[in-house]
């Protein structure tokens, strides 16, 4: 089982979101101790992280990988916003 952290910058962005949203979250985000590759590979700028819907709520998760046993959660960035690079 993969032990979660998540960065300062990341937590900060949770911590802005409702209680609602927050929770949905983190529950999404539990997945990973499990599944660490659960999200989809990112390519160009972002590549060596993953990306994990957190739908029905518009938000991702961006996160990476280090071993089998770490997942570092390093952004949340909303699905409408233009965050990756075309």
């Amino acid at each position: 089982m993969a032990r979660i952290y998540w960065t300062a910058e990341a937590s900060g962005q949770l911590a802005g979101l409702d209680d609602r949203s927050q929770q949905a979250i983190r529950r999404r985000v539990e997945i990973l101790a499990d599944f660490p590759y659960a999200g989809v590979a990112l390519k160009r700028d972002w590549e060596g992280f993953r990306k994990l819907s957190a739908a029905p709520l518009p938000w991702i998760t961006i996160y990476t990988v280090r071993d089998a046993e770490t997942v570092i959660v390093g952004y949340l960035r909303h699905a409408r916003s233009r965050w990756e690079t075309r």
